[in-house]
């Protein structure tokens, strides 16, 4: 059974920055246009139209990464990845992917040895090497869904199966664990 990971709410920050973007650029510009029609000096206008101006370049960008965050899936199925995140999306068949790796912040891609990092489809963010040397590509943020990562690695070992590495360190429990007397 297919299962797809749900984005946190953390998504909801950046729609209220995408809502403020275009009020604080009207307000900018409406203060501006006070101080010139009040005679202000430039360098007073000349500020505010700075602000205008990056205001302007910075909206676009915030509106781009809200609208990806509502886009967001990624499903763990039989047939592979289903990835679409502002950063990614891709459809990765199994048959394509070497090896899986969960560990303690986020899910690594190994692809297939076939594919270089040129053609790998869909994802821009290349990861570095595993500890092994091989190249990997990081495919998801832990923090940005809100399934545990004991639920994911599930998912992952159920349906990759021996393409799947659980990286992660194992929990320390402080000073809950049996310990055993000493002989004597």
């Amino acid at each position: 059974m297919p299962v797809t990971l749900r984005r946190t709410r953390t998504w909801l920050v950046q729609v209220l920055i995408a809502l403020a973007a275009p009020v604080a650029l009207a307000w900018a510009l409406l203060t501006m246009r006070r101080d010139m029609i009040a005679g202000l000096p430039p360098a007073i206008v000349g500020r505010e139209l700075i602000m205008v101006t990056m205001a302007a370049i910075a909206a676009p960008i915030v509106v781009m990464k809200t609208l990806g965050a509502l886009r967001f899936r990624f499903v763990i199925d039989s047939a592979g990845l289903t990835i679409r995140t502002p950063d990614i999306t891709a459809a990765l068949p199994w048959s394509d992917i070497e090896s899986v790796i969960l560990d303690d912040l986020r899910i690594l891609v190994v692809p297939d040895p076939g594919h270089q990092r040129a053609d790998y489809p869909g994802i821009g963010r290349f990861a570095g090497t595993t500890s092994d040397g091989r190249s990997c590509f990081e495919v998801l943020v832990l923090s940005q869904v809100r399934e545990s990562p004991a639920a994911i690695a599930s998912a992952l070992a159920e349906h990759a199966g021996p393409r799947f590495t659980d990286a992660r360190r194992p929990a320390r429990h402080g000073g809950t664990g049996s310990h055993s007397a000493p002989p004597g």
